[in-house]
């Protein structure tokens, strides 16, 4: 007999449990295994138990691993169909040039996505990473491209995701924003919008080290560009921010709107509203 979608869940959300239990045993040092949410956890285990019939949220792990010396920070998101379907993993490492910590990501994620669907795969993810980590590895300071900014036009990305639920992914986002200095806002949920202004330098950095992380959906949707040469007049935002508004739908992870309407709209930005959703915005007030 066919399995139902709750029973499907279910069984998922056993073998998650089963694989966390076994990674905490393994990493129990303090600090090593860290679940970013418990509240998620309960919730998993209230579902798997019929306690509840509410979907949880994803679950995000983090585990620090020490790599010939050097600290990687290995975060991934569990859907919901995992293990059926590939984790969201991401790397971190604060010693690896911008370019080596791209690469190292895109190739983890490619290896990630040829590990037989329907096994538990974060312990081969943690194995990958400690055999090839010492290949990206490069004691030469990065150099920068970047020397004469005074005439470099300003751009403005819209980018578009399937969703937007990692706590980690949501941290990188908006730290390394801020560590570039450019603008914008992150609105998490599903879908996941995201808009970042600067320089064409500091945007091209920011975006191809985002999109180098393990996404289901994600995609450049509008790019506007300093036509009329206003400068810093071009720029909306004073700094990056998360942006998060009223939640609904079954596990409250649909923004409102008509609320990101008003929000754009306060930053003189409502026309783009159509050009992301295809509708023109109406706002709640």
């Amino acid at each position: 007999m066919e399995k139902t979608s709750s029973e499907k869940l279910k069984e998922n959300f056993e073998i998650q449990l089963s694989e966390l239990e076994s990674l905490e045993s393994v990493y129990c040092n303090p600090g090593e295994f860290k679940v970013e949410d418990i509240c998620t956890l309960v919730d998993i285990k209230e579902f798997v138990s019929d306690k509840t019939t509410l979907l949880p949220q994803y679950l995000d792990v983090t585990i620090n691993l020490m790599v010939n010396d050097m600290k990687f920070e290995l975060c991934f998101t569990l859907p919901h169909e995992y293990p059926n379907i590939e984790p969201e993993i991401f790397v971190r490492n604060q010693t690896l040039n911008r370019s080596r910590h791209i690469q190292l990501n895109k190739d983890l994620t490619q290896y990630i996505s040829n590990v037989e669907k329907g096994e538990p795969c974060i312990f081969s993810a943690i194995s990958w990473l400690q055999d090839h980590a010492e290949h990206y590895v490069e004691i030469k300071e990065e150099t920068s491209a970047r020397n004469d900014l005074k005439d470099e036009k300003y751009v403005r990305y819209w980018i578009y995701s399937h969703h937007i639920y990692s706590k980690t992914k949501r941290r990188e986002i908006v730290d390394l924003a801020n560590r570039l200095h450019i603008g914008g806002f992150c609105m998490p949920g599903k879908p996941g919008i995201i808009c970042v202004e600067g320089t064409n330098f500091d945007c091209s950095e920011w975006w191809q080290s985002i999109k180098s992380m393990n996404w289901k959906r994600i995609f450049l949707k509008v790019e506007e560009n300093d036509q009329e040469e206003r400068g810093r007049g071009f720029l909306k935002f004073e700094k990056f921010e998360e942006v998060v508004f009223t939640n609904s739908g079954m596990k409250f992870n649909h923004m409102d709107m008509g609320e990101l309407h008003v929000y754009l709209d306060k930053h003189s930005l409502a026309y783009i509203f159509k050009d992301l959703f295809g509708v023109d915005g109406k706002s709640n007030v």
